[in-house]
């Protein structure tokens, strides 16, 4: 396995788990829970784990190179430009009743935009995750 890659199971692992674990308890919880202040503390249950996946992506990125940050940060920007467009016209679709998704959709639309951001940028400057930057040529 690559050594970047498993540097960022390492590192990015348990904060994805724990988010994926608190998504799943506060769906539960709040599908069980009466409406009032119980549902909103079930809802806000995967912010911890949130923020410690921003943190570890933040502290990931500050260890690249120029070149890396440049093309996380772009990546990043293209991701936020195709996904807040396409959750806007999503958005005025469902207000005049043309199309009825619901919230977790956008997840999915952000996270599609995101590795297809990912994909493209990297295509653009020939740099691949698969092989480390001493690896190019």
């Amino acid at each position: 396995m690559n050594p970047l890659f498993k540097r960022y199971l390492r590192d990015a692992g348990p904060a994805s788990a724990a988010y994926f674990a608190s998504v799943i308890a506060a769906s539960l919880l709040a599908s069980r829970l009466p409406d009032g202040w119980p549902r909103w503390l079930a809802a806000l249950l995967p912010v911890p784990s949130i923020l410690w996946m921003a943190r570890v992506e933040i502290l990931r990125l500050r260890r690249r190179d120029e070149l890396r940050q440049r093309i996380e940060v772009e990546a990043m920007t293209i991701a936020f430009s195709v996904s807040f467009c396409v959750l806007a016209m999503l958005t005025f679709l469902d207000l005049f009743g043309g199309l009825g998704l619901g919230l977790p959709v956008a997840a999915l639309i952000m996270a599609f935009a995101w590795m297809g951001a990912q994909l493209w940028v990297r295509a653009r400057y020939r740099y691949w995750w698969s092989s480390g930057a001493e690896d190019e040529s």
